[in-house]
């Protein structure tokens, strides 16, 4: 006899051995598929929309990070990671998938790669600190609304130091030079979108498990 710790907190008994692999701990092939390849594509399409900005021609305004985090907050950890490298594979191979309807290795591996090469690591961050069975086993309101803040914030500053090396790295100039015109001038934007994410994304985490839209509940021996 196993508990099963539903979206609410409350045990429940199940007698059924189908239910060991769920879709925290190791989930359907099936459906661990269908969610990995949506996210991947949510990405490829939030990638687009994209402004170009004057002062950093190289880096524009994009909603790609705000699918990456919604990935990592929505999915288990290793559907989350999948989604990002499955993206990044569908730009490796020429798939207009990245900003402005690019692709190509050339576009992940030229200046502003470094900002795309991170998404996995971000994704890995944010969806250990929320989906992992430690994190669901220990789960409170509190504790996800922490857990999920800190976590964003620690992956946005990993996109902003492996961007902004990359992008140094690339066009030669010095990482204080590139951190004035890549990372500075979108703080004040870049923080409304994680703000968003905290206060929008997470609290939609729990709503989707509780309608049974995601199946995010851990199992575990009595």
């Amino acid at each position: 006899m196993k508990k099963k710790i539903n979206s609410g907190g409350t045990p429940r008994e199940t007698s059924n051995p189908t239910e060991k692999r769920n879709f925290a701990t190791g989930g359907t092939p099936v459906k661990d598929i269908c969610f990995t390849s949506i996210f991947a594509v949510l990405t490829a399409v939030f990638a687009q929309i994209a402004v170009p900005l004057p002062f950093s021609p190289l880096v524009p305004l994009s909603l790609g990070i705000v699918a990456v985090y919604s990935a990592a907050i929505l999915l288990p950890p290793r559907c989350a990671i999948m989604s990002q490298i499955c993206y990044l594979l569908l730009g490796a191979v020429g798939l207009p998938v990245f900003g402005g309807f690019m692709g190509g290795m050339s576009r992940l591996l030229g200046p502003t790669g470094g900002y795309l090469m991170v998404y996995p690591i971000m994704a890995a961050i944010i969806s250990f600190a929320l989906n992992s069975n430690y994190a669901m086993q220990n789960e409170t309101k509190k504790k996800t609304f922490i857990r999920g803040t800190v976590s964003i914030v620690f992956s946005h500053l990993l996109l902003y130091v492996g961007g902004t090396v990359w992008l140094s790295i690339s066009t030669g100039t010095t990482f204080i030079a590139t951190l004035a015109s890549a990372v500075f001038p979108f703080i004040p934007l870049d923080i409304v979108k994680v703000v968003f994410c905290i206060l929008v994304i997470i609290p939609l985490r729990k709503r989707f498990m509780s309608m049974g839209l995601l199946n995010l509940n851990v199992t575990r021996k009595s």
